[in-house]
């Protein structure tokens, strides 16, 4: 995997370009894996990027490639272990190594941090992702629980060597 051409950048509650990137991916990306139209913007997600931003520590991360915003991660430490609510990849930029790119971010920040666990949750028929997370070294831990806003099942993922 390459990611010479990928740029990371950390951003903050005061960065709204970045939190509107991410908030525009997520939308997308969830769009294209649901088989929807594409929505043109991210107003509909920016709540959930900004409610999870606002949990201490959280981190978000998002990529770009060629200038443009092509896939964000946000994580924030809760008990004692690394909790990643969102990695997406604009479609466009699917197959790039994007998320990739970020999840290895996400290990070393972690190993950095001192965590010795990363966790996140990933719906369960989602078999693009799953795929990308065990390739990626996440287990499944054997439990799940509904979606709050879908109804979805999700199985809890977690990855402890990195």
């Amino acid at each position: 995997m390459s990611t010479a051409s990928i740029v990371f950048t950390q951003a903050t509650q005061q960065d709204s370009q970045l939190i509107d990137d991410a908030a525009k991916i997520w939308a997308q990306a969830a769009a294209q894996r649901d088989h929807k139209p594409l929505p043109k913007d991210g107003s509909g997600a920016v709540a959930g990027v900004e409610r999870r931003l606002a949990l201490p520590d959280a981190r978000l991360t998002v990529a770009s490639k060629g200038g443009v915003a092509a896939g964000f991660t946000l994580c924030s430490p809760h008990d004692g272990y690394l909790e990643i609510y969102y990695v997406a990849v604009a479609p466009d930029f699917w197959g790039q190594s994007i998320a990739s790119g970020l999840l290895t971010k996400m290990d070393f920040f972690a190993h950095k941090a001192g965590f010795q666990e990363l966790r996140l949750w990933v719906i369960s028929d989602n078999s693009r992702a799953i795929n990308l997370y065990q390739a990626n070294g996440f287990r499944n831990t054997g439990q799940e629980q509904a979606d709050e806003t879908s109804g979805r099942v999700e199985f809890l993922l977690s990855k402890t060597k990195f």
